[in-house]
């Protein structure tokens, strides 16, 4: 352990100072006076002292200090500036100094020289100072005239038993110790050092005699000197044994510490075979040293109380975690129910009492059928085979409440469970939640189709209108009545497909099954939309060619088929429309007027044998959120009737058993229409 004395008024630079002296035992003071005091009670390895101009007691402060700790070091900050040539001699008599502003690079420098310097000195020190080691102390040749006698012996075990009899109050129970310590040895002080934190230092937790700077500034590491020593002897030590050993660093460093502890003799308190604590004894108050005998029960008893130490910071820790864990599970938003293997509730936490409405006093610690059914059947089965729920929804008798539940073993050394958890969720406002969105989307489905259908058959009526307020005059005109069949007979046509495309939108058509052939069922859809076949064929696939009066598009259809029959059980006329509905679909997103199309009808060789239509195209184009929205009715509509399509087609296609995927490659959009292939 190293100990250092920081005198400064400035508490920013005190704070620098903390950092830059890590982990020694530092005693803070403000004013060179209150330092001495410090120092008249303390062995100090270094002093650090902010110098403020007049330093004319300077030379006193060094010269006491001197005195009161031979081997210590002086280090001096001062200013750069407004110092007289006094002052400058005054500061000669300092080890070190450091001239202020300095950086921090500068200061671990001085520290570092210090430190070595102050080594030096000890070793030095150690070498004029060093005897030869006595065989037995002084204590021992007194004949046995400080033997514990029973009568004294009986009110120190009296004392040490109340001590263990404290329960798991720690402060109390190590002052009683001390207390027994004291009434029965009369050290003029003793301590006691807990190891803190993770074991990497001793701090004093109870003490008699000691100054309260020392009390509250002494660290001992655990990784060198004393409590190295004995961590690693497990046995007491005295003052004269490390004193005899005055060559030896370590014995030095064990002398420096008891020094600083104003101690003379060193006790460990092990526990499994760890330092749990170190009791230090400073000299009688008859001066008298101590005996072989008293060390050795003092040595037993301070074992027993290693024992009880550990015992009872290892009950706080549990208590602890068992705290903070009630504390979490009263503060989830799931429910929480744990069973031990006994099929006893050993847990229900705030919310599962809120879910259930069953207070905690009614459930813990009784049976497990006392839970709504079926949680304690989950729980029973968790427990009895090991397994894992995850995520069943499931709803209670009581209250036809809606649960998501999941239940976990409680594994621990032995094969079979210690119990079982659940968690569980009530479902009641996600699902709540739920039929207000879908109420909500149909309510936005419904008026998107109601602005839709203003919007797409105003045209169409339109020109029947005007046609109609026409034809009493222009009757006799051939030319006008061959045009007002086409434009009226064709407006009106799609003014049927757009209402045979809203009824398949909002209920589920009525379906006629039969054995086709998908060739037939993609002819006839062709015929449907005006397609009609060219006089060539390119690469063994059939071109056929339309045009879309309403836009005046040109498309060109190649269609591929492969040899065999490719027969599907289907409706024909709906399955007709579906594939038309994809094709309009491709055909309105082309941008240009050349739209090029491809369909490939063939069987896919997979688990389930199916027959699958490509329907494809080239020069459709389609924007990321397009693609990924394209079987959303509800985003569909806000463009046009052409863009729920693809859902109406699925909608079909699935219910006559098929599927129905959208794919996009970097230039190329396409269906896939999948149907059970039939055998019939």
């Amino acid at each position: 352990m190293k100990t250092a004395l920081v005198v400064t008024a400035d508490a920013n630079l005190r704070a620098r100072l903390l950092r830059a002296l890590g982990a020694r035992s530092v005693f803070t003071e403000a004013g060179e006076e209150e330092a001495l005091r410090t120092l008249r009670t303390t062995q100090v390895d270094l002093v650090i002292a902010d110098i403020v101009p007049p330093v004319r007691r300077l030379t006193h402060f060094i010269a006491h200090t001197r005195q009161l700790s031979p081997v210590g070091v002086v280090v001096c900050l001062c200013p750069a500036e407004g110092l007289r040539a006094e002052d400058e001699e005054a500061l000669e008599a300092a080890d070190f100094l450091l001239r202020k502003p300095f950086t921090s690079q500068e200061l671990a420098r001085v520290i570092r020289q210090a430190d070595e310097k102050h080594g030096l000195v000890l070793e030095l020190s150690a070498l004029r100072t060093q005897r030869p080691a006595t065989p037995q102390t002084v204590g021992e040749t007194l004949n046995g005239a400080s033997e514990m006698a029973g009568p004294v012996l009986a009110p120190v075990v009296k004392e040490f038993a109340r001590a263990l009899s404290a329960g798991f109050d720690l402060p109390r129970a190590l002052d009683l110790f001390l207390d027994a310590v004291s009434e029965a040895l009369k050290p003029s002080r003793c301590a006691l050092l807990l190891a803190e934190g993770d074991g990497a230092e001793f701090r004093i937790r109870a003490h008699r005699g000691l100054a309260r700077s020392v009390a509250n500034s002494v660290r001992l590491p655990a990784d060198g000197g004393l409590a190295l020593w004995l961590q690693a002897q497990a046995r007491l030590i005295q003052v004269e044994e490390a004193q005899a050993r005055a060559q030896d660093p370590q014995a030095r460093e064990i002398a420096r510490e008891l020094a600083v502890l104003q101690a003379v003799v060193a006790v460990p308190l092990i526990a499994h075979g760890e330092l749990i604590a170190i009791l230090t004894l400073g000299q009688r108050i008859t001066g008298l040293p101590y005996h072989h005998r008293e060390t050795e029960i003092l040595f037993n008893l301070a074992t027993y109380l290693a024992t009880a130490i550990h015992d009872i910071r290892l009950h706080h820790e549990l208590r602890y975690q068992k705290v903070y864990i009630e504390r979490i599970l009263a503060h989830m938003s799931n429910g929480v129910i744990t069973i031990d293997r006994e099929h006893k509730v050993t847990i229900l936490n705030r919310r599962a009492e809120e879910i259930l409405g069953l207070p905690a006093a009614e459930v813990l610690d009784r049976d497990l059928r006392v839970l709504p059914s079926p949680l304690g059947d989950f729980l029973y089965e968790t427990l009895t085979t090991g397994r894992t729920v995850q995520r069943v929804e499931i709803q209670l008798a009581l209250r036809k409440l809606p649960l998501e539940v999941s239940t976990y073993p409680i594994a621990g050394d032995d094969p079979a469970p210690l119990g079982a958890v659940m968690v569980f969720e009530d479902l009641s406002a996600a699902k709540q939640l739920a039929a207000e969105k879908l109420r909500t989307e149909q309510l936005h489905l419904l008026s998107g189709v109601i602005g839709r259908v203003a919007d797409e058959i105003k045209n169409p009526l339109v020109s029947i209108n005007t046609f109609m307020e026409l034809l009493g005059e222009r009757y006799e005109d051939a030319d006008f009545r061959h045009r007002f069949s086409t434009v009226v007979g064709r407006d009106v046509k799609r003014l049927g497909e757009i209402f045979e495309k809203l009824t398949a939108l909002v209920r589920e058509a009525e379906f006629n099954f039969e054995v086709v052939e998908m060739q037939a069922v993609v002819e006839d859809c062709l015929t449907a939309v005006g397609a009609k076949p060219g006089p060539d064929t390119v690469n063994g696939a059939r071109i056929l060619h339309l045009t879309d009066e309403a836009s005046g598009k040109r498309v060109t259809v190649s269609v591929y088929r492969e040899a065999g029959p490719l027969k599907v059980k289907a409706d024909r006329a709906q399955l007709q429309k579906a594939l038309a509905y994809v094709i309009w679909y491709l055909m309105g997103k082309s941008p240009g007027e050349e739209v090029k199309l491809s369909i490939s009808l063939g069987r896919s060789s997979g688990v389930t044998e199916s027959i699958q239509v490509l329907i494809s195209s080239r020069t459709a184009v389609l924007k990321p959120d397009e693609f990924q929205q394209i079987f959303d009715p509800v985003k569909g509509l806000k463009e046009s009737l052409i863009d729920v399509g693809p859902y109406v087609s699925q909608r079909i296609i699935e219910a006559q058993g098929g599927q129905l995927q959208a794919r996009q490659a970097r230039h190329e959009v396409s269906f896939l229409a999948s149907l059970p292939v039939t055998l019939a």
